[in-house]
């Protein structure tokens, strides 16, 4: 267990020093084809994400900080619209989350990244989770976890994504797995003009919707745990996430 926490914590410094500083751009002449992928790989790979024991935090003292990277593949935006002259490769970005129990079964996070001039991206969002079910000799739980993110890239496309999740988890001394399944909606304002990246270069609207699985882990310490998890939209994300749990 401790070689795969090092392994974990390794992914995540190497992450964090080699991509999460460069920059996400968009190309221009977008046409609405080409907004609505860019829609679906930055809308949905930049959605909220639980990254979380499955087991409430409001059954607890209910407190929890984080720091964490999601590995967004946005390599395939370079080759929309007019295209990049320079290839992108795909994006590494940190998050900030903080979790707080509510009531028992009832946990909220919010997360944000500050507008950085070097990656030209900022976010904020939240997830509200509710544990509906949580067996009494067995360490298994089941919960409904509703989010929403918001994300502006170089303020040429403003993202705003909702989504629906039925979760299961379980907890084994240390270890917890859970996975989910839901549903996921994403809307997108184009900016034109000069500095814009619409073909028609009037702002345009864009919506898509996807299903969404996901499945995770997380490894706990004390109050130090390590979090690894696979969202799977129209591409796949994987994120990792380290924090303490009070």
């Amino acid at each position: 267990m401790i070689f795969l926490v090092r392994i974990l914590l390794g992914w995540l410094m190497l992450a964090s020093f080699s991509q999460a500083h460069a920059s996400l751009k968009l190309p221009s002449g977008l046409n609405s084809t080409d907004r609505q992928e860019a829609l679906k790989i930055v809308g949905f790979g930049t959605a909220a994400k639980i990254l979380s024991d499955p087991y409430a935090l409001g059954g607890y003292s209910g407190l929890e900080f984080g720091l964490s990277l999601e590995s967004i593949p946005t390599e395939d935006l370079a080759r929309l619209g007019n295209r990049l002259a320079v290839p992108q490769s795909d994006a590494t970005i940190p998050k900030f989350t903080i979790g707080k129990g509510l009531y028992s079964g009832l946990d909220f996070f919010i997360h944000f990244i500050p507008y950085n001039q070097q990656n030209q991206l900022s976010q904020f969002g939240g997830v509200v989770r509710w544990s509906f079910f949580e067996a009494s000799s067995l360490p298994l739980s089941t919960s409904l976890v509703v989010h929403m993110n918001t994300g502006d890239i170089s303020n040429q496309m403003v993202t705003r994504t909702y989504g629906v999740d039925l979760m299961g988890g379980i907890n084994v001394n240390e270890v917890a797995l859970y996975a989910g399944i839901g549903v996921m909606q994403s809307f997108g304002s184009f900016v034109g003009g000069t500095l814009g990246v619409t073909d028609s270069s009037l702002l345009e609207k864009e919506t898509v919707s996807t299903l969404h699985t996901v499945a995770g882990g997380t490894i706990r310490m004390n109050s130090f745990f390590v979090a690894l998890q696979l969202d799977r939209y129209t591409q796949s994300v994987l994120s990792g996430k380290i924090g303490l749990r009070f």
